[in-house]
């Protein structure tokens, strides 16, 4: 599983997290590898607390950060825990293999006549040029799209 996140593509559009690393960090921890502290993506130590820092900081003390017992209860249960059986992770295996084999992409393709609408035909080429920063679109060209179609 790990090895095959390992080869995911990175998102297009960066994010303040990003799937592929939490992924990455959730099943190293399930296989018993060594978890990457480093999540943020500007390749810089976060200064936040992980989850097994909190977890720790949780079961030391009985009221740690002034909760009351309560509270701490209902902290400690909403807290994720990550018990996999066998058959779990190979339908997460399993579905991994599916996205990165495009499989639901191939057996629902939708053809030119939905890519390239007859009103805009140049619609969807331009959002993809604007998200991958290919192409910048100014406000004129935004405006004559509007006004003329085109």
């Amino acid at each position: 599983m790990v090895r095959l996140l390992e080869k995911f593509p990175e998102e297009r559009m960066k994010h303040m997290v990003s799937f592929k690393q939490t992924q990455l960090n959730r099943f190293k921890r399930v296989a018993g590898l060594q978890v990457d502290t480093n999540n943020n993506l500007n390749g810089e130590n976060d200064p936040k607390l992980s989850i097994n820092e909190i977890k720790d900081m949780l079961n030391r003390s009985k009221g740690p950060l002034g909760l009351q017992r309560d509270d701490l209860k209902k902290i400690q249960a909403v807290i994720p825990r990550d018990q996999f059986t066998e058959q779990d992770l190979k339908k997460q295996l399993e579905s991994l293999k599916n996205l990165m084999s495009n499989k639901y992409q191939n057996y629902y393709d939708v053809g030119d006549k939905m890519y390239k609408p007859a009103g805009n035909p140049q619609y969807y080429s331009r959002l993809m040029d604007e998200i991958n920063g290919q192409k910048k679109e100014t406000f004129f060209s935004a405006m004559k799209v509007i006004f003329f179609g085109k």
